[in-house]
């Protein structure tokens, strides 16, 4: 089977690999289309994290955001057939076959509807990591949540915040395209954040606190809500100045390839609340599932590039072009 592997930044090689045994408790699937995911991009662009002290190793077969349908099945596994369409969670998508190893409905295998793509299913992981974000977040009904970034995870947390709740939704981005369906998925204001300053224009929609107490020059605005989908240092530190005072909120989901520096003052002084976000639970991928399944949220506008796996280089490439590219998919060859 042809593999697309990473040995280090860039050095994407597709290669010929034995097809993967399979034992009582697994199940092997053919992929048909698997998404690039942000963590993906990471290990493509910096080669493991070396910065942070998690280098690549001997190669390693990424992806994990796939649907694609089930060759072989082991005789421990129930409630799975031989070519059930399935969305299934390991590591190595970017493989013409994926080995699901304790494979088990409902917790890693998933059954897709008939009417349901393998595209739209290579988009559900995303999607379900968004459920468990926006339920991190815990908006209250005439909130004001501010995303900063509206790549796959931002734009799918604006889909889960219109599904969901009654909030309002400011997007801040530098890609007009992913501005765009910003709009298209709900967004009451977007915010081009190229050659401006974002925590004045979002201070300009929706006002400023003054508490005369916060001193050290500290800002804080009528922001409920921040949701960090960004990954730099400069947009958390914009999320901790515009969140507001005491029960305000800002919810981490990007990944940081480098260590950042941030006032600590604006978390003392604002007692504001600063939450992770990581993965989802099974329950969360099945309610992602049943929201594309039931027409909730529209998954195929999300999609900017297709690639066959042979040319997963390029698919890598283009998804590390944000200006022109949203959620780029590696497709089998067939």
């Amino acid at each position: 089977m042809k593999a697309g592997v990473l040995y280090g930044p860039r050095d994407m090689r597709v290669e010929e690999l034995p097809v993967p045994g399979t034992s009582g408790d697994e199940i092997l699937v053919r992929m048909e289309a698997c998404g690039i995911c942000g963590s993906d991009l990471h290990l493509y662009r910096t080669g493991g994290f070396e910065d942070m002290g998690a280098p690549m190793g001997e190669g390693r077969i990424m992806g994990h955001e796939f649907g694609g349908e089930v060759m072989v099945v082991g005789e421990k596994v129930e409630g799975v057939k031989v070519g059930d369409r399935v969305a299934a969670l390991a590591m190595g998508g970017f493989a013409e076959m994926v080995l699901i190893p304790k494979a088990v409905v409902g917790r890693n295998v998933f059954h897709l509807p008939e009417e349901m793509s393998y595209r739209e299913a290579a988009t559900l992981e995303p999607l379900a990591a968004s459920v468990h974000t926006v339920a991190v977040a815990d908006p209250a009904p005439g909130d004001t949540v501010v995303i900063l970034g509206a790549g796959i995870i931002g734009l799918s947390c604006i889909q889960v915040l219109k599904a969901k709740h009654d909030c309002r939704i400011i997007v801040t981005d530098f890609s007009e395209k992913r501005l765009g369906l910003a709009r298209r998925f709900g967004a009451d204001d977007v915010i081009p954040a190229e050659g401006r300053d974002t925590v004045e224009d979002v201070l300009g929609l929706v006002g400023e606190q003054h508490p005369a107490f916060l001193g050290f020059g500290l800002r804080s605005g009528k922001v409920d809500t921040v949701i960090d989908c960004a990954g730099s240092a400069s947009s958390t530190a914009q999320a901790l100045r515009m969140v507001r005072r005491d029960t305000g909120k800002v919810v981490l989901v990007a990944l940081f390839e480098r260590e950042s520096t941030l006032d600590l003052n604006y978390i003392t002084r604002k007692e504001i609340r600063v939450k992770g976000s990581w993965g989802w639970s099974p329950e969360e991928f099945g309610q992602a599932l049943e929201m594309v399944a039931r027409g909730a949220v529209d998954r195929i506008p999300l999609i900017s590039h297709r690639f066959p796996l042979e040319k997963i280089r390029d698919a890598f490439e283009a998804q590390t072009e944000p200006q022109g590219s949203v959620k780029v998919l590696v497709e089998s060859a067939r």
